[in-house]
């Protein structure tokens, strides 16, 4: 019972470490670059997740199973597993910042690339992952980043004022969205 305590109270101090801390380190990918570098790009819901322990690599593991709605860019099946770092397994916890967290039936749209092991794993941690969301009025659907915005400053009249134009796209309609990435992926 110690134990379990003990290992609990250490997983909710890295939970408010990582929210106090807030910020990750990770190469701001443009769109471009996420649809460049990734072997497929999905649009699917998340059907479920569990995590387990893989000795080769000593590390829990969170495998997650996502039924495919559509793919603009790459040849896959019906369902996929992505594989990302971290977990709960026997009561040991580990957490990693920037790994993407999926939910049960949230739609996304997530970008995909093969990792050592035969892993799926997300491209560019959270930033290869699209948030879709149901406008209960009009039935449309929209997408939404779910990296925070990158914080960019610069003094105005700057050489630098060029370079900050080079972001990823906001909140757009689905099938845009999907568009964009199929021409995208078609120039390669």
């Amino acid at each position: 019972m110690r134990d379990r305590k003990s290992c609990l109270s250490a997983l909710i101090i890295c939970l408010i470490f990582s929210w106090t801390v807030g910020a990750q380190t990770f190469r701001r990918l443009s769109f471009d670059a996420l649809v460049q570098s990734s072997d497929y790009i999905i649009y699917g819901r998340v059907i479920q997740s569990h995590s387990l322990y893989d000795s080769s690599t000593r590390m829990n593991w969170t495998q997650t199973e996502i039924q495919v709605l559509d793919g603009p860019k790459g040849q896959i099946g019906s369902t996929v597993v992505v594989t990302e770092p971290g977990g709960i397994v026997n009561g040991v916890g580990e957490l990693y910042p920037g790994s993407p967290q999926f939910h049960a039936d949230q739609e996304i749209v997530v970008f995909l690339y093969r990792a050592s092991g035969n892993r799926l794993r997300v491209t560019g941690a959270v930033q290869g992952i699209y948030a879709v969301t149901l406008d209960r009025q009009t039935g449309e659907r929209w997408v939404q980043p779910s990296a925070p915005p990158q914080e960019v400053i610069y003094e105005e009249g700057s050489p630098y004022e060029k370079n900050v134009r080079a972001q990823a796209p906001g909140v757009d309609r689905l099938n845009r969205f999907l568009y964009s990435i199929r021409q995208k992926a078609s120039n390669r």
